[in-house]
């Protein structure tokens, strides 16, 4: 999505060195896709709003304020995406350059609760444009080069699969796993799953592979001796741990998939839920049938009513009944703002 330096999504800022000046800014889009731009009175140029922080004021703190400055849109900082930190040439400070950590809002309701945005403060005009077609206006080079670039669905080239390496007792499993399979062969995406021929893997394995999608497995040395493997994997790569195993599946994709499985299956999904918090990697998580993952996302909601999960972390889990929603959910992802410890 960016290059993100992501350590100024939450931190309280530094100033702004010598030639870099350092803001945040907002995503707001409405349903046609369109986002809100403004532009300054000192200016021709469209950009998002938001501005410079104050001292002491964390990014996020910045976005929000900013943009009820700029354009009377209140947003509230838990409900906030994190789309990355870009950097260009600064569109009204020549020789400059800014860098600006940008977030992303919920689209604004309609109805009772609608906000309508309108120019305010230094903004002379506000403009809703389309990421892939501006229609003639002029924009800041940040949000033209940089930004609007990486508002385009993400590309999904492998996903990493999650799955039992038991049979379940409810055969509707055993077709979401074959469905889930031939859903990513038909669009041209990578498996990357435990390299099983066992169970749940082993049925996605052959979804996959029937519909001549690649399939790559990972297996540790010591499950290989075990002579699991699927027999028509394309690739098998062997590791010497679980850890190994772990760690390379995850290098190896662009998203995780969790299917209905075991402790082993949500060892793998916590792993990378916590790695995704951390800001470690910037992967949508996707859990693929809703009745299964019922109890456990009830589990999750209790644990935010407690303080212990963040409610944007459980909101940012994809949830699906249908591989290609789950899929499609998946490109259009963006992370949640980064917690840091």
């Amino acid at each position: 999505m960016s290059d993100t330096g992501s350590d100024t999504a939450n931190d309280t800022t530094s100033p702004s060195s010598a030639g870099t000046i350092n803001v945040a800014a907002v995503v707001i889009r409405n349903t046609a896709g369109e986002v809100l731009c403004v532009r300054k009175h000192s200016s021709p140029r469209f950009q998002l709003p938001g501005g410079k922080p104050e001292p002491g004021e964390s990014m996020a703190a910045t976005a929000v304020r900013e943009t009820a400055e700029e354009v009377g849109v209140v947003l509230h900082g838990d409900n906030l995406g994190f789309l990355g930190r870009f950097s260009a040439e600064a569109s009204n400070e020549p020789g400059h350059t800014v860098t600006s950590a940008v977030f992303t809002a919920p689209a604004l309701p309609t109805g009772p609760d609608s906000q309508t945005p309108s120019p305010a403060a230094e903004i002379a005009e506000i403009a809703w444009i389309h990421p892939t077609n501006p229609r003639g206006y002029e924009l800041a080079p940040l949000l033209a080069t940089r930004i609007f670039p990486a508002l385009a669905p993400r590309q999904l080239g492998a996903v990493t699969v999650f799955a039992g390496a038991r049979d379940s007792t409810d055969p509707a499993t055993a077709e979401l796993a074959v469905a889930l399979g031939e859903a990513l062969a038909r669009d041209g995406i990578t498996l990357i799953y435990g390299g099983s021929k066992l169970g749940v893997m082993g049925q996605i394995a052959h979804g996959a592979s029937t519909r001549g999608g690649e399939v790559i497995g990972v297996l540790t040395t010591h499950l290989a001796n075990y002579e699991l493997k699927y027999d028509a994997l394309t690739k098998l790569e062997v590791v010497g741990t679980m850890a190994e195993r772990k760690a390379h599946m995850s290098q190896l994709c662009d998203a995780f998939v969790a299917l209905p499985g075991g402790v082993g299956t949500l060892d793998e999904l916590f792993d990378e839920w916590t790695n995704q918090q951390l800001g470690l990697h910037a992967k949508p998580i996707g859990l693929l049938g809703r009745d299964f993952w019922a109890p456990l996302v009830a589990m999750v909601d209790h644990m935010v009513e407690y303080g212990f999960v963040r409610a944007t972390d459980r909101e940012h889990l994809v949830v699906a009944d249908d591989p290609d929603e789950l899929l499609t959910r998946l490109r259009e992802w963006v992370p949640p703002v980064p917690r840091w410890i």
